[in-house]
């Protein structure tokens, strides 16, 4: 009798190991995408910073503590991971003349984004509104499963999002 219930831990192991199907990438998770919009015109200003805050309840804290907020941006008709930084070259010489950041911040049902710039921003010129997509992912995948989250079509094929 002994020598059996050697066993039993590796058969529950086995039998949890068997529940678990590695394929299954959104198991549990909930992910949530939507459109926002930047619109230079509507952010506050701070120095070098514009920036817009927006209420998200879906962030909630599970999500920070656990999941992810993505933020793409789309430019030139490819959606593009932030934070994203760019140099803008002089016109008279080969060198950066300033730089510009896409980033954004969160916390519980709050999303902020926002440009940073090394120079004033009213003598930049910037778009007038930039066409972003949020990601709100409750859980991660971990291991094999992972996927490169900068890359918005691979997040939208794993995750299923529409556009």
């Amino acid at each position: 009798m002994k020598r059996s219930l050697r066993y039993i831990p590796v058969f529950f192991l086995a039998l949890m190991l068997a529940a678990c199907d590695s394929s299954d990438h959104e198991g549990n998770a909930e992910v949530f995408s939507f459109p926002i919009r930047f619109d230079v015109d509507d952010a506050d200003r701070n120095d070098n910073v514009l920036s817009q805050q927006f209420n998200v309840p879906e962030i909630t804290p599970d999500v920070v503590r656990h999941g992810a907020v993505l933020v793409y941006f789309k430019e030139q008709g490819t959606w593009t991971a932030m934070p994203y930084t760019y140099g803008v070259e002089s016109v008279s010489e080969p060198l950066v003349d300033y730089t510009v950041t896409l980033g954004y911040a969160f916390d519980t049902r709050f999303l902020e984004v926002f440009y940073e710039t090394s120079a004033d921003p009213r003598d930049i010129p910037l778009p007038s509104s930039v066409d972003m997509k949020v990601v709100i992912i409750n859980s991660l995948p971990i291991g094999k499963n992972a996927i490169d989250l900068r890359d918005y079509e691979a997040v939208k094929r794993y995750y299923g999002l529409d556009d």
